[in-house]
């Protein structure tokens, strides 16, 4: 019978052991999490100034538009210069065509 209780005595007492390391592991994290609690309320909270990326935005949006204009009158420019070109040499391969 002894050998029993001494068993349930050391069974007990790995328990408690066991239930102090917990306890303990608890405190550890609980000091973690609030040491990051800390470190993060100690940020300082700045604001970005989106105005200068605003003008920017405004400025290229306004230069797409121009160059669109200017592709546009040059595919315009090219087909007409297509034009002159064929009509040139319609009139360079008919004899009959003064010059």
């Amino acid at each position: 019978m002894g050998k029993f209780k001494l068993k349930d005595q050391l069974a007990g007492i790995a328990a408690l052991i066991a239930a102090i390391v917990a306890i303990g592991g608890g405190f550890v994290k609980y000091g973690e999490i609030t040491t990051q609690l800390e470190a993060l309320s100690n940020i300082k909270q700045e604001t970005v100034n989106l105005a200068p990326l605003d003008k920017k935005i405004t400025d290229n949006g306004q230069k797409i538009a121009d160059n669109s204009k200017s592709s546009a009158v040059n595919a315009t420019e090219i087909e007409l210069l297509k034009l002159q070109i064929e009509e040139i040499k319609i009139n360079t391969s008919n004899p009959l065509s003064t010059q």
